[in-house]
């Protein structure tokens, strides 16, 4: 541990040792070469603080309110936001090498400027962000899988993130951004995804990041980006994003802002609908229960989106270039049992699917996810979240055939279930303890099915 310490940075000493001692036995402790994956998202509670909230609360903050300044900042109009998460985990048996295990962390953090309060410009907003990841990736050398199973992994090395200016409009039921950022902030995401430890779910639907240039978490793009929301229930999402050779390329740190000639784009449409069932009057405003009566049903929430890409350089299979990918996915989740009416404690359920047609561009063609998600499960841990996830991603003819080794079976599916308990430990902090069980590594057959064990941690600073 100790070796391995000197290897990786340790910014929240404590709380790493406390997911150490969890699982410390079960693995060997090797320093790998850091991975160059670009497959990483960020954390869907992370990008939900790029939303204004009303108000400032310390006790939702480790650092809490730092004797007054962040709240003054605040209602200046300055926010202030960071987190730190971090992944421990290792394979006990199967994969390309078992008995080893990794760390890597994500450091995120960043400023919101309400330019209404600053200057008097209604309805703006700029925000500037940073990431800082770090830690060696366990799939690559040690599991052999396709979909990570730590979502942490990507870039590793400090980047300057998101630069962009946000505008409202229409008495806010339309939004308009513009400046540096990617696609997963705003696109193909979920709450519910985050909940899990391995990347074909957290963030995205993965194939959709595997077969276009779909601009992610801690890599920035130039884009434009309009929201539309004419109802409660309704929403419509268009966004134009830079594509590029480079886009990925976590030397540049996110500095690289040029615009070349050679760049495509990446075109995203997606169509929201948010509705609630089973209405019923529950009390709201008042702690005495003489609050006034709304009806609140159990909530879901259904979008369908669509990706044109249009750039020179997506390499087929069998050698050449295309000129153009596209692709669909969707996604639905919904509460199914509601323990009291209007309380979001209770059962739900989400499908996600993603499908990319080009068998001799796309990895995998088609992918589903599925999840059970029960928020308070076990009496006295109303806000603990319980997880059961199933991943399915069919890898397409033309891709098997290009990584054939002769007398070897050709990859054909991989599959993934993950179980896993996330205690709230405060409202800043968290553990999840998980369990991953990758069904066909790399969808050959011929690696041994891996089990996966270890924790996510994470506070909000």
């Amino acid at each position: 541990m100790i070796c391995l310490g000197s290897k990786i940075e340790f910014s929240r000493g404590c709380a790493i040792a406390f997911v150490l001692a969890l699982t410390t036995a079960a693995f060997g402790q090797d320093a790998i070469p850091i991975s160059r994956t670009n497959r990483s998202i960020l954390q869907p509670e992370e990008e939900a603080q790029i939303q204004q909230p009303s108000g400032f609360t310390a006790a939702d903050h480790m650092l809490g309110d730092c004797g007054g300044w962040r709240e003054r900042l605040f209602m200046a109009g300055v926010e202030v936001f960071a987190f730190d998460n971090s992944i421990y985990n290792g394979n006990v048996t199967g994969g390309i090498h078992p008995g080893h295990g990794t760390i890597v962390n994500d450091a995120f953090a960043g400023l919101k400027f309400d330019l209404e309060k600053l200057v008097g410009w209604k309805g703006g907003l700029f925000v500037v962000s940073g990431i800082d990841r770090a830690g060696e990736d366990l799939t690559r050398k040690y599991v052999g899988s396709i979909y990570s199973v730590q979502q942490m992994v990507g870039g590793q090395r400090p980047f300057l993130y998101q630069v962009f200016l946000e505008q409202k409009l229409a008495d806010k039921k339309v939004t308009l951004k513009l400046g540096r950022f990617s696609a997963s902030d705003d696109f193909n995401a979920s709450l519910f995804y985050g909940y899990s430890l391995n990347n074909g779910i957290d963030g995205d639907i993965r194939n959709v990041l595997f077969d276009t240039r779909f601009s992610a978490y801690p890599f920035p793009v130039w884009a434009a980006a309009l929201f539309y929301n004419p109802s409660a229930e309704f929403n419509l999402k268009l966004g134009l994003f830079q594509t590029s050779k480079d886009m990925f390329d976590n030397t540049e740190h996110g500095l690289d802002w040029s615009i070349r000639g050679e760049d495509g784009y990446t075109a995203i449409a997606q169509f929201g609908w948010t509705p609630q069932f089973f209405k019923q009057p529950v009390a709201s405003g008042a702690s005495d229960g003489k609050g006034t009566l709304v009806l609140k049903g159990m909530p879901g929430h259904y979008h369908f989106g669509v990706t044109f890409s249009q750039w020179d350089f997506y390499p087929r299979f069998s050698g050449g270039f295309e000129d153009h990918s596209y692709g669909f996915y969707v996604h639905g989740d919904q509460m199914v049992y509601q323990e009291t009416p209007g309380s979001d404690q209770g059962l739900y359920v989400f499908v996600a699917c993603g499908y990319y047609p080009q068998t001799e561009i796309s990895i995998v063609p088609f992918q589903v996810n599925a999840g059970l998600h029960y928020k308070g499960l076990f009496p006295g841990r109303d806000d603990d979240r319980t997880v059961l996830h199933f991943i399915y991603g069919h890898l397409s003819d033309d891709y098997a055939r290009s990584v054939h080794v002769p007398g070897r079976p050709f990859a054909d599916s991989e599959k993934v279930l993950e179980v896993g308990h996330r205690f709230q430990v405060t409202k800043w902090s968290y553990i999840q303890p998980d369990l991953q069980y990758v069904i066909d590594p790399g969808g050959t057959g011929d690696i041994p099915d891996a089990i996966v064990i270890g924790a996510q941690m994470g506070v909000t600073l």
